[in-house]
């Protein structure tokens, strides 16, 4: 299986987005989703990651890395293992540790 890592997150008014290490990108539009639509930007911003997608406290909402990647036909759904993840730290000495981050400054340019 050709496993992609997630290097950041972000939210924007509209959407979140993910963004692996070799630069795919995926996105969910907030109306897609009753609890994050109806959240508050301060709840949008207040996410956790964790190995398997993205995690809101506040608003009790959980969406995955691997139905974010392929809703956006850039993987497959795997039976047993999920294809995109985030690993936190899973650094080599070389590359930084992936963290969430505000929008790219580059993005939709």
């Amino acid at each position: 299986m050709d496993r992609k890592y997630i290097a950041r997150v972000w939210v924007d008014d509209h959407a979140v987005y993910a963004e692996t290490t070799d630069g795919l990108r995926a996105s969910y539009e907030f109306a897609q989703w009753p609890r994050l639509r109806n959240a508050t930007a301060a709840q949008r911003q207040a996410f956790e990651l964790s190995y398997g997608g993205i995690h809101w406290l506040d608003i009790d909402e959980d969406l995955s890395f691997e139905g974010m990647f392929h809703d956006a036909g850039l993987c497959d759904i795997t039976p047993t293992e999920d294809s995109v993840c985030y690993l936190a730290p899973y650094n080599t000495e070389d590359e930084p540790v992936p963290t969430a981050a505000e929008e790219p400054a580059e993005y939709g340019k």
